[in-house]
C-alpha cells in the first residue's frame, strides 16, 4: 500500500495551528538577528535559523489546509519571509559590495568631522563597522576616492586644454552659446490640490515607501519609467479602507515586493496594540 509524505508534526488543525505559531516566532527572532547583525552587534547572519524556517515553510506547503482562517495565516506568512528574504539578500550585496546605507552614513559623518578624503581600516573598525565588512567597505571608500581624483584630474586637463585654445584663438572669434538642460520638476507645483489622504499611513510613511520602490525599480532593470506617486496614492486610497477594515485596524506598513521582474507596493495591516 502507497505510504503518504511523513510529517514532523501533527497535521490536524491543532498540529497546523502549532507549526505556525511556532514559525511566526522563528521568523521574528530571525528579523531581530538580521537586525542586529546589520548593527554589528552579532558577527554572523542567522543562517542555521534561517535554513530550518526554510525546511519548515517547505515542508508545509506539502500539506493541505482546509480551514480558511489558517490557510490565511500562512499565505500572510509566506509573503511576510519572501519580502523579508529579498531585503535581506539584498542588504548582504550591499555589505558584501561596500555600500550598505548605514556604513556610508558612519562614514560620512566621521568625514564631516575628521576633514579627511578617506577612511582607513583602523578608522572603519573604530566606526563599530565589523570586521568582515570593513575591508569591502575600506576598498569600496577608495574607488570612489580614485574616480573622485581622476574626475578632478580630467577636469582640471580639459580646463588647460581650453585655456590653451582661448589664448591661440582670434581676438574677434566668439564662442557660441549652449543652452542649459532643462530639469523637468517631479513634483506638484506651488498653490496645487493637496496630495489625496491615505488612512493608517502618514506622508513621510508614504515618501519613504516610494523612495524604496524607486530603488527597487531601478535595481530590477524594469522597462519604461516607474509610476509616479499619484497614481500609486490613488490606488492605495481605494484599497487602505477596505485593508483597515477587514482587519479591524486603525495602521498599514508598506512593503516593496519583486515578482516575475516586477516592483509591487502591498500594505500590510498593523494590528493596534
Amino acid at each position: 500500500m502507497k505510504k503518504g509524505p511523513a510529517f514532523s508534526f501533527d497535521v490536524s488543525r491543532e498540529g497546523i495551528e502549532s507549526r505556525l505559531d511556532e514559525m511566526e516566532r522563528k521568523l521574528e527572532r530571525m528579523r531581530g538577528l538580521y537586525e542586529s547583525f546589520f548593527m554589528g552587534i552579532e558577527r554572523s547572519p542567522p543562517e542555521v535559523l534561517r535554513r530550518e524556517l526554510n525546511r519548515q515553510i517547505l515542508e508545509i506547503q506539502q500539506v493541505p489546509i482546509s480551514n480558511a482562517s489558517l490557510r490565511f495565516r500562512y499565505q500572510a506568512l509566506t509573503q511576510r519571509w519572501v519580502l523579508l528574504i529579498t531585503y535581506w539578500n539584498r542588504t548582504m550585496r550591499e555589505i558584501e559590495a561596500g555600500t550598505f546605507s548605514r556604513d556610508l552614513a558612519k562614514a560620512k559623518r566621521h568625514l564631516t568631522s575628521k576633514g579627511t578624503s578617506a577612511v582607513t581600516m583602523e578608522e572603519a573598525l573604530a566606526m563599530g563597522i565589523p570586521a568582515k565588512r570593513a575591508r569591502a567597505f575600506v576598498a569600496h571608500q577608495q574607488a570612489v576616492q580614485d574616480r573622485r581624483d581622476g574626475a578632478v584630474q580630467a577636469k582640471a586637463t580639459a580646463a588647460g586644454a581650453a585655456q590653451a585654445d582661448r589664448a591661440t584663438a582670434p581676438a574677434n572669434t566668439t564662442e557660441p552659446k549652449t543652452a542649459l538642460p532643462v530639469v523637468q520638476a517631479t513634483s506638484a507645483p506651488s498653490g496645487g490640490p493637496p496630495p489625496i489622504p491615505l488612512p493608517g499611513l502618514s506622508d513621510g510613511e508614504m515618501q519613504d515607501a516610494y523612495r524604496r520602490y524607486l530603488e527597487a525599480h531601478q535595481q530590477a532593470g524594469t522597462a519604461g519609467a516607474a509610476p509616479p506617486m499619484d497614481k500609486l496614492r490613488r490606488s492605495l486610497a481605494k484599497q487602505l479602507p477596505q485593508i483597515l477594515s477587514a482587519n479591524n485596524c486603525s495602521r498599514v506598513r508598506l512593503d516593496i515586493a519583486v515578482e516575475d521582474g516586477k516592483v509591487r507596493l502591498r500594505a500590510w495591516p498593523v494590528k493596534d496594540s
